[in-house]
């Protein structure tokens, strides 16, 4: 039995995971666990579970059976519902960069990325955020995390009047703000053109200094770039779990293969 402080160090834990909707098995996973500090990637051909997966560690899908924990919160069917403050203070230390972004359309560009620091205990008191009104030192640093990924001529301009890239550029510049402990990025390069991509990169690999990544990367190019262990998922199964070096080309291929 392992001691509670190694436990601890377990950003994801997973046991005997089972997910189904309508009698359709989306995932089946016996075992899985993620060390914090890691950078996991999830690769797999379409309908593999991947983002299935990302959205049970979210919290946004249920687990049909098993046992699930992040960040030490266990978020399993048969456990009891958070009260809203816990579960405020779980999703502040949970990052999440899906498919779809969840920018408000309405507000600038730079509104949006400080929405990301809200999250943050003491950042901005409740005030400030209803009136919009945010201290100097926030708005300089959402400045910076946007000129960064070369988002300085568009911070005025609405969310909506974004480029599907500006728009994930500026969802993960509004993570950048959040500063989670554990970062969910299903496919956080979609929509960006080859330099951006390794743009958005070099910006998650930042983020992860101090937090775990699990990414979901259908680019296998770009596996280098974003993970040190890669997942195989295919039929909501596990395919395989191995370090970057060890990913031959016959586990791709296997991986990837029809029929």
């Amino acid at each position: 039995m392992e001691s509670s402080s190694s436990l601890s160090q377990l950003a994801i834990e997973i046991r005997d995971l089972r997910v189904e909707v309508k009698g359709r098995r989306l995932l089946d996973l016996p075992a899985l666990r993620v060390r914090a500090g890691e950078r996991v990637a999830l690769i797999g051909p379409n309908g593999a579970g991947k983002s299935t997966l990302l959205k049970v560690l979210g919290g946004f899908q249920p687990a049909s059976s098993g046992y699930v924990a992040v960040l030490g919160r266990e978020l399993g069917s048969s456990v009891p519902r958070m009260d809203a403050a816990q579960w405020r203070r779980w999703r502040a230390e949970v990052g999440q960069l899906m498919q779809g972004l969840h920018l408000v359309p309405r507000l600038s560009t730079l509104d949006n990325v400080i929405l990301g620091a809200l999250a943050r205990p003491g950042a901005v008191s409740l005030w400030r955020s209803w009136l919009r009104c945010y201290p100097d030192a926030l708005i300089r640093e959402a400045q910076s995390a946007l000129t960064n990924l070369g988002l300085a001529q568009r911070m005025a301009t609405r969310a909506d009047q974004l480029s599907g890239g500006e728009r994930q550029k500026a969802a993960l510049a509004r993570l950048h703000l959040q500063c989670p402990r554990l970062i969910l990025a299903d496919e956080p390069t979609s929509a960006l053109d080859p330099a951006a991509t390794l743009q958005a990169c070099d910006a998650l690999v930042s983020l992860t200094s101090k937090a775990t990544l699990l990414t979901v990367v259908h680019e296998v190019d770009l596996l280098h770039r974003l993970a040190d262990r890669v997942i195989g998922l295919k039929n909501g199964l596990l395919a395989f779990d191995v370090e970057l070096k060890n990913l031959h080309r016959d586990l791709l291929d296997k991986l990837y293969e029809t029929g």
